[in-house]
């Protein structure tokens, strides 16, 4: 019932991507272009087409090992069959059998939270708030990180090229959307003379959506007991 697609897949992905996610063709194609041939892509084929996949992009979290589930999408004429719950279980048996450590993902919604608990996830990670004073963040949570959750160079600047398609601006504290909800895309770098236009609510990530500051951004599956007392840093919430 599962197999793995392949680039004579391209097409029926990057359709199935652009419906479920409303993704412009360049973002997709630059993904498939550039990332494609480095994921593993488990795939349900219904009467020979693509019912519903997800892409495995390979991440860190400190020494440890994983896969992140990026751009789980169902056609919308096949939901409701359970075809995501057998994929993400294929998925984290998959990564047991290579050896990984976790299997990770972000939410898309606050709603998928409770599906993806249903799926034998677990709340994950935590985020850093800051806070403005003049040009210059200010912590507003001490917190000490025993880790990062970490990707290829290839997958961030796939991030920073969706970033910028989008109306985003390069400045030099990272990649931000010039809209109401300000998006950085680039965890790692430097916070230093941020413009005033840019003093807004947003979130850093490198895997974090901002639900407010009692939610987790993230989730994971994994049976090493070693992630329960984790602290991880997947991201910060600017105020």
């Amino acid at each position: 019932m599962i197999d793995f697609a392949g680039f004579s897949d391209r097409k029926a992905l990057s359709r199935l991507w652009q419906s479920v996610f409303l993704e412009d063709e360049e973002i997709t194609e630059y993904f498939f272009d550039n990332i494609f041939g480095d994921t593993i892509t488990p795939v349900i084929r219904v009467d020979g087409k693509i019912a519903s996949s997800l892409f495995l992009l390979d991440c860190k979290i400190g020494e440890y090992k994983g896969k992140c589930v990026y751009c789980a999408m169902t056609d919308y004429a096949q939901r409701g069959k359970g075809y995501m719950k057998t994929l993400l279980d294929y998925s984290y048996d998959l990564c047991k059998e290579q050896g990984f450590d976790f299997l990770f993902l972000v939410p898309a919604e606050k709603s998928l939270f409770d599906y993806y608990k249903k799926c034998g996830f677990k709340d994950f990670g935590k985020r850093r708030s800051f806070v403005f004073d003049g040009t210059t963040p200010e912590i507003k949570d001490k917190i000490n990180f025993d880790c990062e959750l970490s990707f290829s160079n290839k997958i961030i600047e796939h991030w920073k090229n969706s970033c910028i398609h989008y109306g985003g601006h390069i400045v030099d504290f990272g990649l931000v959307f010039d809209d109401d909800s300000i998006t950085i895309r680039n965890a790692k770098c430097e916070f230093k003379n941020i413009p005033k236009e840019y003093k807004k609510n947003g979130t850093i990530i490198q895997g974090d959506i901002d639900f407010g500051e009692d939610e987790h951004p993230a989730m994971i599956r994994t049976e090493n007991e070693i992630f329960e007392k984790m602290c991880c840093y997947v991201g910060i919430t600017l105020e």
